[in-house]
């Protein structure tokens, strides 16, 4: 194994699914020398898929993965459900008084249990009394009624009555309503007219093509810190086990007092039955079998993979052969997003915009292509067996073939082209909010964006899902709009950027951060320690930082206008300690202002600490 492959095979391992541990027994068992072999005979096999994937096949044929990945068909069964319940039960013990962990048990225990079971009636009953004990009575309301359509037990029928009762006599007297407004955050609107083809997008903003830099956005007019400059919509997103319990899988919207179950499978929950009917419409129906097994041993993007794959599907109106007939005629190098008309755009056409987006596959090490393709199989294999395309392509081999073509491309697609979704989420232990991812995405638009370890741009998710593209460093006409793919010069070191830009994105980045050596935070935090700034700067930044934790987004925005002042009139001063901390500060006043922030703070009353 050479020192490439050991860094591909070792960043494999930090991503710590059972996938990647099969794939290094594999390697070193029988793939590696088997591979050899193949590219002795053939000295392009290296680069064939084909017959990659043959061998993976073979490899996996002798090897019993199943055992090994410990996979199992989606079942629900009342025994998981009522262990489940019982639990949840326990957290609404007095002496422990843990009600939105109650919730999540609850509604974890719901996702396994059958329609008109007992256990499901039951669960939402438990539901109710939580609503009821945390002042949430319409929710309670709606629980009791999801208790009764379940077949809820005549013998148990006057305790629900009697919480009925309760509840409404407690919202006749209360002002929920007015207080279950949404979080007031003020609205984030393009700081320009938008393109006449693209009102997302403001009309300043080219995508250009050249040998160095390949698709890359750049500005006709100067943009200064605080611009929007973009407000895309994702093409697909999914959500992250920790918040499958709380958030619709669909719409994200968090509503965990009120959340239904998917009727095929124990992983996804809706906040209402519309939520739920267009999800199976639009792309559950292809992935129903496989999303519990797919999270535990594989991970966000190849979840994301999956779903991407499964709305194409959905998008072509469950019609395999017009899908492969749009594909055949798409002339890649044409599709561009920024030229199509967005106003009338198809679901098709914006699925044209993710499906040519960069795989970097001619860029892969062999190894890490290896991986992709051994990944993209075990994902077939299981899309076969479970859901409704597998009898479809027993039937017709050109299915099966176009699924996997499609796995293995938007498998590679997203690894390099998914965004993380962040909300705010208090902390009562640490008496303060902090960003937590609930979810990937993909966006057509923001993925045209190229990375610089020194960005001058950035992305913030809003509430409603969308991202928007704001500027932090002045820009010049002309000149490129860089993102930072998750590897800043504030977090990381030269060597660990340059490493990571490579094994993970397949380029070796040469930013000005990566030329010029751009220190950390906490390098400028150590210096600032041994020369400390003028005593006026460190008391303002000082306040910033006050203001700014009281997670008020009123104060955010003043603090954001007076950096906004600040890093516009000083930008030549950057790297400088002083910028670096005003621009960390600047990025807080903007999540502060504008990301949504979780109701979960509003229910830590109601339990113990």
């Amino acid at each position: 194994m050479n020192v490439l492959d050991q860094e591909v095979l070792d960043a494999l391992q930090r991503e710590e699914h059972c996938t990647t541990h099969l794939f290094e027994e594999l390697w070193t068992g029988s793939l590696e020398p088997a591979l050899d072999i193949a590219i002795g005979h053939n000295p392009h096999a290296e680069h064939s898929v084909q017959i990659i994937a043959r061998i993976v096949e073979e490899c996996l044929s002798e090897f019993p993965f199943r055992e090994f990945l410990q996979l199992h068909n989606e079942v629900k069964y009342d025994e998981q459900a009522a262990k489940l319940r019982t639990e949840g039960n326990k957290m609404v013990d007095p002496k422990v008084k843990r009600l939105y962990e109650a919730v999540k048990l609850y509604n974890e225990s719901i996702t396994y249990t059958k329609p008109g079971s007992t256990e499901r009636s039951l669960a939402y009953a438990n539901r109710s009394v939580v609503c009821l004990q945390m002042h949430r009575y319409e929710e309670c309301l709606a629980n009791i009624r999801l208790a009764r359509e379940a077949n809820y037990p005549a013998r148990l029928a006057d305790k629900l009555d009697k919480r009925e009762e309760q509840a409404k006599e407690e919202l006749a007297k209360s002002n929920e309503k007015q207080k279950k407004k949404d979080d007031p955050k003020p609205e984030l609107p393009l700081s320009f007219p938008g393109h006449e083809n693209m009102p997302h997008v403001a009309n300043c903003l080219q995508l250009q093509q050249n040998e160095q830099y390949g698709r890359h956005v750049v500005t006709t007019r100067r943009l200064k810190v605080g611009d929007v400059v973009m407000l895309d919509t994702p093409f697909v997103k999914t959500l992250h086990d920790p918040l499958r319990h709380v958030r619709c899988d669909f719409c994200h919207a968090e509503r965990p007092f009120t959340l239904i179950p998917c009727e095929g499978c124990t992983w996804v929950m809706y906040c209402s039955a519309e939520c739920l009917g267009k999800a199976y419409s639009q792309y559950h129906r292809y992935e129903c079998g496989v999303m519990r097994d797919l999270w535990r041993v594989a991970g966000k993007c190849p979840m994301t993979a999956v779903r991407t794959v499964a709305s194409a599907f959905g998008t072509f109106d469950d019609d395999p052969d017009a899908l492969q007939a749009h594909l055949d005629a798409l002339d890649e190098p044409q599709v561009n997003g920024f030229t199509m008309d967005w106003r009338t755009a198809t679901p098709k056409d914006v699925y044209s915009t993710v499906h040519v987006l960069s795989t970097n596959q001619e860029r892969r090490p062999f190894m890490q292509l290896v991986f992709m393709v051994y990944l993209a199989i075990i994902i077939h294999k299981l899309m076969l067996e479970r859901t409704e395309l597998g009898p479809r392509s027993r039937a017709k081999p050109s299915i099966g073939k176009l699924l996997f073509d499609l796995i293995l491309r938007h498998v590679q697609v997203m690894r390099i082209n998914r965004q993380f979704l962040s909300f705010y989420e208090h902390r009562p232990d640490r008496q303060r909010f902090q960003a937590k991812e609930y979810g990937t995405a993909c966006y057509p638009l923001v993925s045209m964006f190229n990375h610089s370890c020194a960005s001058n741009v950035r992305r913030l998710i809003l509430r409603d899902g969308r991202c928007a593209m704001i500027v932090i460093r002045p820009i010049g006409p002309g000149e490129q709009l860089f993102d930072s793919y998750g590897l800043h010069h504030f977090s990381f070191e030269r060597s660990h950027r340059q490493k990571g830009t490579f094994v993970m994105f397949n380029f070796e980045c040469c930013c000005e951060a990566c030329a010029l050596n751009y220190p950390t935070l906490n390098q400028i935090v150590n210096q600032q320690s041994r020369a400390p700034m003028p005593m006026a700067d460190a008391m303002e930044l000082c306040s910033f930082e006050e203001a700014l934790e009281t997670h008020d987004p009123k104060l955010a925005l003043e603090v954001k206008a007076k950096l906004q002042t600040d890093l516009n009139r000083r930008a030549r001063r950057y790297p400088s300690g002083e910028m670096m901390l005003k621009m960390f500060n600047y990025d807080f006043s903007l999540f502060v202002a504008y990301q949504y922030t979780s109701e979960s703070y509003k229910y830590w009353k109601y339990c113990n600490p």
